[in-house]
């Protein structure tokens, strides 16, 4: 699925995708295997924010198309 988004953003001229997923200040083993998932798919870790809230870190992923 990401690489048929990949594909499809790359042709209208994306150059970066974002996902965002619950930080690893929060000890969380599901979430953890999330941003595993996202890393093995190329997604590099940009920054963590209380965007969510304190008790909710937010994890911003970057993923560079070009």
């Amino acid at each position: 699925m990401i690489e048929a988004i990949t594909e499809d953003v790359l042709a209208r001229g994306v150059k970066l995708l974002e996902v965002k997923t619950l930080g690893p200040s929060k000890d969380d083993p599901n979430y953890a295997r999330t941003r595993h998932f996202y890393e093995k798919m190329g997604f590099l870790p940009l920054e963590e924010t209380d965007l969510w809230g304190a008790d909710t870190p937010c994890l911003i992923l970057v993923k560079p198309l070009v």
